[in-house]
Order: C-alpha cells, then sequence, then structure tokens
C-alpha cells in the first residue's frame, strides 16, 4: 500500500463518519486529502530520520511540513494570472491538518482533557480518527497479507470487538466511531478504544 492509498482510506472513513453526524462531508474529505501532504519518503522511519538531522532547528514533524506545502511551497495562479504562494485554503482545512497528528494512545477519551489541543472542528477531530482507524488497519492487513500474521492470530478480544475478519473491521469502527460520537464529541467507545 502507498501513501495515496492510505489517504483514500482516511477520507473514505472521514466522510462516511461524517455524512452519518449530519456534520460538514467536503471539509471533512479536505482535511483528509492533505492531512499527509508533508510525509517524507518511507513513512514514519523517514520522519524519525529527518527530526533527528533536524533538531538543531526545531526538528521535523510531518503535519507541520503539510502546513508548509500547502501554505508556502504550493503555487496557485489567480484570474488576472499572478501567482501566488499557497492554496486559498479556510482556517478549518488549516486548522485540521495541523492538529490530525497523535499516536492511538492520545486520542481523547469521553471527556478528553489532556494538554495536547484537538482540531477546532467537529470534521478535523473526526479525520484525527480516522487517521488511526486507516492506518492501524491497514498495517494489520499488511502483516496478514505478507505472512508475518493471520487473522487468527490476532487478540480474542480484538476478533470479539472488531469482528472475526478484516472485512468486519473498518466497518466496526466505524460504525463505533459514529455511535460514540452521536452526543457531540467525537470519539471511540471505550470497548473498541481498549
Amino acid at each position: 500500500r502507498t501513501r495515496l492509498t492510505h489517504t483514500l482510506e482516511v477520507m473514505q472513513v472521514a466522510r462516511t463518519a461524517a455524512r452519518a453526524l449530519r456534520l460538514n462531508e467536503d471539509l471533512a474529505e479536505a482535511v483528509a486529502l492533505a492531512h499527509d501532504l508533508g510525509h517524507p519518503a518511507f513513512g514514519h522511519a523517514g520522519e524519525e530520520a529527518l527530526d533527528e538531522v533536524m533538531r538543531a532547528v526545531g526538528g521535523f514533524r510531518h503535519y507541520e511540513q503539510s502546513l508548509r506545502v500547502v501554505q508556502l511551497l504550493e503555487v496557485r495562479v489567480r484570474a488576472d494570472g499572478t501567482a501566488v504562494r499557497g492554496l486559498n485554503l479556510t482556517w478549518e482545512v488549516l486548522d485540521g491538518i495541523g492538529a490530525h497528528s497523535k499516536g492511538l494512545a492520545d486520542l481523547p477519551a469521553a471527556h478528553h482533557t489532556g494538554s495536547e489541543p484537538l482540531p477546532a472542528t467537529l470534521e478535523g477531530q473526526i479525520v484525527r480518527i480516522a487517521d488511526r482507524i486507516a492506518y492501524v488497519h491497514h498495517d494489520t492487513d499488511d502483516a496478514i497479507r505478507a505472512g508475518l500474521i493471520t487473522e487468527r492470530d490476532l487478540p480474542g478480544q480484538v476478533r470479539r470487538v472488531l469482528g472475526a475478519t478484516r472485512g468486519q473491521w473498518i466497518g466496526t469502527l466505524v460504525q463505533d466511531l459514529v455511535a460514540a460520537s452521536i452526543s457531540g464529541m467525537i470519539e471511540l467507545s471505550d470497548d473498541v478504544r481498549a
């Protein structure tokens, strides 16, 4: 799989959840499509290597690079032919891009009180969780397809909560995200988070 297939999976999960929750699907899609533009080659290993060599100047974080791409590096041409640096994105999209990145353990449980700010919009919060859903499923699927593990090697608790097969996992996770978020706080249930 590639960064592109991951991005498309994040976008599909985010749009589906946003639609079910009657939120702005287009905003969720825009954040999802741009959320990983700043990833270097070799995924998280590349990010860690760049972070190490750039430590003297503040390090490297792919979500900050994603913002640089859309605000500085990308050039658009106005109707009058003038070239302008940066895309014409709303602050909601920029906020979602910049605040999407956290590990699964850092995803908020009910009544988030962590020090890291969440994205300002519910759509940005959906993308943050959709990213985790997509990459955990993606990594597990890749390990199974490579023959490193089988579906039956997953802990029984995981199979009981998510389903017995890969085909059930995404559906269960998206349904849980929607059901747990009906109250207005975007989250996964404690059963799925465990």
